[in-house]
């Protein structure tokens, strides 16, 4: 099976190791590695199929993984978003369908790498337009950057924020 491997200094590869004893395998693969166990640390889903990183998310100082991962992994253990979190030593980068894993190639990632990234530009583009001057409606919330909640109907000059219709 063919997986990424993302080096610390940002370099990738393709790897190919076994379908069995994956963690065993990465791990025995890895240059440079952080501190504890190496573990699965985010998942994203994409076109029916799951991206998934696995790495150390605790290391020391000059091990840090360069590699910047895109927004909105979700983590079961990490409440830090995938895009700010610091990862230590080398990072995998996985593919599974149907909780069997299939080949991911460089490639491949890109594409899943620019769709994030392109998402996350229009969504950012789309708030400034919002936010610049706006009269929230009902079914609108708007979120300053303390955090704090604007009640609807209360116009809005200039303000950075984030924009959410439900």
């Amino acid at each position: 099976m063919k997986c990424i491997q993302i080096f610390k200094d940002g370099k990738m590869d393709e790897l190919i190791i076994p379908k069995k004893n994956i963690i065993k395998h990465l791990t025995n693969a890895s240059n440079s590695q952080g501190n504890d166990e190496l573990t699965n640390i985010y998942k994203w889903h994409f076109e029916g199929e799951i991206i998934a990183c696995f790495g150390w998310y605790d290391g020391d100082k000059g091990f840090e993984n360069s590699h910047d991962l895109p927004y909105g992994g979700e983590s079961s253990f990490i409440e830090e978003d995938s895009s700010e979190k610091i990862l230590y030593g080398d990072v995998f980068i996985l593919k599974y369908k149907d909780e069997k894993v299939f080949d991911i190639t460089i490639s491949d990632y890109s594409v899943f790498y620019s769709d994030r990234f392109d998402n996350f530009s229009n969504y950012g583009s789309d708030n400034d337009d919002i936010c610049d001057t706006h009269e929230l409606q009902e079914n609108e919330v708007l979120i300053d950057e303390d955090d704090e909640i604007i009640e609807p109907g209360i116009a809005t000059d200039d303000l950075e924020c984030d924009y959410f219709d439900y």
